[in-house]
């Protein structure tokens, strides 16, 4: 896998600045669009595109799993898509769906280190969903991982269809967890497993009065007292039992996931090849980010088991 610097080798100062206007334009007509959450998220997610990753080597886009000490983002990423896989038991007689899926790096890992029989990969960002499909090809894995253009709260899966459904770092994009929830219960085998790497709001005095970022963080479609129960981690798994899954339960891993990810941050963003990153997206993930945010957000890991 070629370096954020290999992917936009020779672009000069000009053409980086025509590319960086470019990206804030398409960025403001997706912002002032009718309002269409699954396809915002894809539409944004294609206009950040490759060249403003932050990775070294690989195309992850997670701030990864830091407990292990790894002395890069792609390592940490890596590690975080083995505590998904790890959490949710995969084993070779699995069929997963994954969805948020990026651009397939945790499809390919989990084949090559899990083995499960067979990977879906479900994305609404269609950019990513065709450079998936090429680097799976590539890898020699098409005939066990493929990708489709679809929303995770309307999956294109058969009832009782897989035995795995995953989100890693992906459902507080989802237009409402309540209904990828419910999606997942309808696709899961019996004794199939939900597992979501997910960033929520902590019960905090700001998150209590402003009910209104608990609901943009992905919980539409509930009523307002799910709304108000689920702005937790004992409330999501309560609100999966709820839906439907005999089995929840949810852990805190935010201790190494936002401080250790802001320490990186601190170095990383003055790499050489950051310069090549959109200021506005690069920006957006400074230390001070995690730190004003980091406070009023979990991270958690969610296991959820069909009946």
């Amino acid at each position: 896998m070629a370096t954020v610097s290999r992917r936009i080798k020779g672009e000069h100062t000009g053409a980086r600045l025509r590319r960086w206007v470019g990206e804030w334009g398409r960025a403001a007509r997706v912002a002032f669009a009718p309002p269409n959450v699954a396809r915002t998220t894809g539409a944004i997610y294609d206009i950040i595109g490759t060249q403003n990753l932050f990775g070294e080597e690989s195309m992850f886009i997670n701030l990864g799993y830091w407990k292990n000490k790894p002395a890069t983002l792609d390592e940490a990423s890596r590690d975080l898509a083995r505590l998904v896989a790890e959490s949710g038991h995969f084993n070779a007689s699995d069929i997963i769906v994954d969805c948020g899926c990026g651009y397939g790096d945790q499809d390919i890992l989990w084949i090559n280190e899990f083995g499960p029989r067979r990977i879906t990969g479900v994305n609404v960002a269609s950019q990513q969903v065709a450079i998936s499909m090429r680097r799976v090809a590539e890898a020699g894995l098409a005939d066990r991982i493929d990708y489709v253009n679809a929303s995770a709260t309307a999956l294109p899966q058969e009832d009782a269809s897989c035995t795995r459904v995953v989100a890693l770092e992906s459902a507080f994009h989802f237009p409402s967890r309540v209904e990828f929830f419910a999606e997942a219960l309808r696709v899961l085998k019996p004794g199939g497993i939900l597992v979501t790497a997910d960033i929520i709001p902590k019960r905090t005095f700001l998150n209590a009065r402003y009910r209104k970022q608990v609901e943009r963080l992905g919980w539409r479609s509930a009523s307002p007292k799910a709304v108000r129960r689920a702005a937790n981690r004992e409330a999501y798994a309560a609100l999966l039992r709820e839906i439907g899954f005999a089995e929840a339960e949810t852990r805190s891993i935010a201790a190494d996931v936002y401080r250790p990810a802001a320490k990186f941050m601190c170095k990383r963003l003055f790499a050489s090849d950051m310069k090549y990153v959109n200021p506005i997206f690069r920006f957006s993930f400074t230390p001070i980010t995690f730190w004003l945010f980091g406070p009023q957000l979990d991270y958690i890991i969610a296991v959820a088991r069909k009946a």
